[in-house]
């Protein structure tokens, strides 16, 4: 078919959406060490959380050498306790909180000062930082391990004694017996994740790395009985699961459990050129959830959360995804900046959820800056005792923001393309039992609405989500029309509480284009901000391929011959950055696997040029 290029007002968004409902932060990032600058070792952390409390533990070389742990109040977010130094080796680290709010920590430690010997312990602590009895050992061994809390309060530890690799057993710090997983010869690299969901347990671990790595998933009925006459636990054998070639890593968050007995897991894949992939083991399938290097969790009622980094090494740009129980994505969250450089660990509870991160760039001279620890508190529900319902609301996709005079000043109306769906996302709006819209003609000048359009609760009342269509609340037979300011109100309650954003809607000068098959591309004039597609007298270009494409993409800058560092960013149509890096090589790999289907912007800075390729996602 030949080309034809149509001038379109309206057409059918090309990126699909999924409906988000209120959620927002709790905190800011809060620094939660109080160390003097390591020069030797970053801070690392371990968290956890219930409905009281939250824990955090971390530790760092240098001169405030140890492992520390400080606990808050999840209602008030105010210290429970100060800096509580737990020893003063440093090494890895696991946190966990029980149902009578007691915090274990599990880690390694000398086995006196001034001691070469080095074993794993573990210690509990009550809500307010005092340690409760002495340190007890878990086993001889230092390589990795875990920890877990049945619901009858046994804590359990997976590590290797010996040979074996098991999940001992101890109640009320007394060591009662084990759970045998198998004999595995402790001279390979060894690594072991697990999670709890009331009595079900799952037990990630993994020998080996590289094509000979064994990874291994098992499932099992927590019961915390014992054979007659013997330290051996009588839990059952749920389910068995192996991989070759994939093997855990040793920091924390790598395995989380449904109460359904889904897992979700990540493995890593090579060596050099590893490959990093979060999976989802069900009772008869496997499949890949996400791509990258990930933590996870799972809260009581099955929601997931999972990390993802959008940027790229020396430059982190991590953010965590939030999935419903039947793996909807709900929102997606930013961090701090804080945490969003170095993410370290998440830990959820009932839609609560913390994460820990280090307030560094990779490749810091650490003499010239003091790395903290920080955390930070969301919450999918952002209902509290005593918060009264918040309003918020922003448009989905702005084309810009302009100013025009009125009764009270210069007023923001943002200019909508009608070639995008018209949505208003309100999911960040909290405490709703309902939502409500209006909306009508305005006349900034005297601040009145000259023709109501839509005034009523939305039936059946619910949270407010992120895809509110302004289209369905036109009366039959309107249309928007270009020249005329709107006023759009959200409110929400009870008690209720409203918000009111104004916008103009315009053709943007957008067009589509029809290529030969099936495949359509979408050229637009874009803000001052946006990549402009000139090419430099030097008639050079980028290299992108296979273009378009599904999973994919290089970028190949071999004609420049350049010797610098190429500086790249990569937005969607709506001049959102999703991708930020550098690169010295002449060829990079981006994954857009999980962008939406649509247009993308690349920008490169080659040599102090600029130069910008469109990539489609198909």
């Amino acid at each position: 078919m030949k080309k034809i290029m149509q001038l379109l007002c309206f057409v059918v968004l090309l990126v699909t959406s999924v409906v988000s409902h209120a959620q927002g932060q709790l905190t800011s990032g809060v620094q939660t060490s109080s160390l003097d600058a390591s020069i030797s070792n970053w801070v690392h952390s371990s968290s956890d959380m219930n409905k009281n409390f939250y824990a955090v533990t971390y530790w760092v070389g240098g001169d405030d050498c140890g492992n520390y742990l400080k606990i808050y109040n999840a209602t008030t977010f105010a210290p429970t306790s100060g800096q509580v130094l737990i020893s003063l080796h440093h090494a890895f680290t696991r946190v966990r909180i029980d149902n009578d709010n007691n915090i274990y920590v599990l880690y390694t430690d000398r086995t006196f000062a001034g001691s070469t010997s080095y074993k794993t312990y573990i210690k509990k602590y009550n809500s307010s930082g005092t340690q409760i009895g002495s340190r007890v050992q878990v086993t001889s061994s230092t390589l990795a391990s875990d920890i877990e809390v049945a619901s009858n309060g046994d804590v359990l530890v997976g590590c290797m004694e010996g040979f074996n690799a098991r999940v001992k057993v101890f109640r009320n710090m007394l060591y009662k017996g084990y759970l045998p997983l198998e004999n595995i010869n402790t001279s390979y690299p060894f690594a072991l994740q697990m999670d709890m969901k009331g009595d079900k347990l799952v037990v990630g671990y993994s020998t080996k790395v590289g094509i000979s790595a064994q990874l291994k998933i098992k499932r099992f009925n927590y019961v915390g009985a014992f054979l007659f006459g013997s330290n051996l636990n009588l839990s059952s054998l749920h389910s068995n699961y192996s991989e070759t070639g994939k093997h855990f890593v040793f920091t924390s968050n790598q395995i989380a459990l449904r109460d359904n007995w889904d897992v979700f897991y990540v493995s890593k894949e090579g060596i050099t050129s590893a490959i990093y992939k979060t999976k989802k083991l069900t009772t008869g399938s496997l499949s890949v959830f996400d791509t990258g290097n990930a933590k996870i969790d799972v809260d009581i009622s099955n929601r997931l959360i999972i990390s993802k980094n959008y940027g790229s090494v020396g430059s982190e740009n991590n953010k965590v995804k939030l999935y419903s129980d039947a793996d909807v994505l709900m929102h997606e969250f930013d961090l701090s900046s804080k945490i969003k450089n170095d993410f370290e660990s998440l830990a959820i509870y009932d839609c609560e959820f913390l994460v820990t991160g280090i307030d560094r760039k990779l490749g810091g001279n650490p003499l010239s800056y003091t790395y903290q620890s920080f955390h930070q508190l969301f919450n999918c529900q952002d209902c509290r005792p005593n918060m009264g319902a918040t309003a918020v609301a922003k448009f989905r996709y702005p084309y810009q923001v302009n100013q025009v005079p009125s009764k009270y000043g210069p007023l923001d109306v943002t200019e909508l393309c009608l070639v995008d769906k018209l949505l208003v996302d309100g999911s960040l709006s909290s405490c709703e039992t309902g939502y409500f819209v209006g909306l009508s003609e305005f006349n900034p000048a005297t601040w009145t609405d000259t023709l109501l359009l839509h005034s009523d609760w939305v039936t059946p009342l619910t949270e407010a989500p992120n895809d509110i269509n302004i289209v369905s609340f036109l009366p039959p037979g309107y249309h928007l029309k270009p020249g005329k300011i709107y006023r759009f109100r959200l409110a929400v309650g009870s008690p209720w509480d409203a918000v009111d954003i104004f916008f103009e809607v315009s053709c943007c000068k957008r067009r589509i284009i029809v290529l030969d098959g099936d495949h359509q591309e979408l050229e637009l004039a874009f803000p001052k901000e946006d990549v402009t597609h000139e090419i430099p007298d030097n008639g050079l270009e980028i290299l992108a391929y296979p273009n378009p494409s599904k999973k994919e993409v290089t970028l190949d800058f071999s004609v420049f011959n350049s010797n610098n560092d190429i500086a790249i960013s990569i937005t969607n149509l709506q001049g959102r950055k999703l991708y930020q890096g550098s690169t010295d090589k002449q060829k990079t790999i981006i994954n857009i696997s999980d962008w939406p289907i649509g247009i993308y912007f690349t920008k490169a800075i080659i040599d102090g040029k600029t130069y910008s390729k469109k990539i489609i996602k198909k």
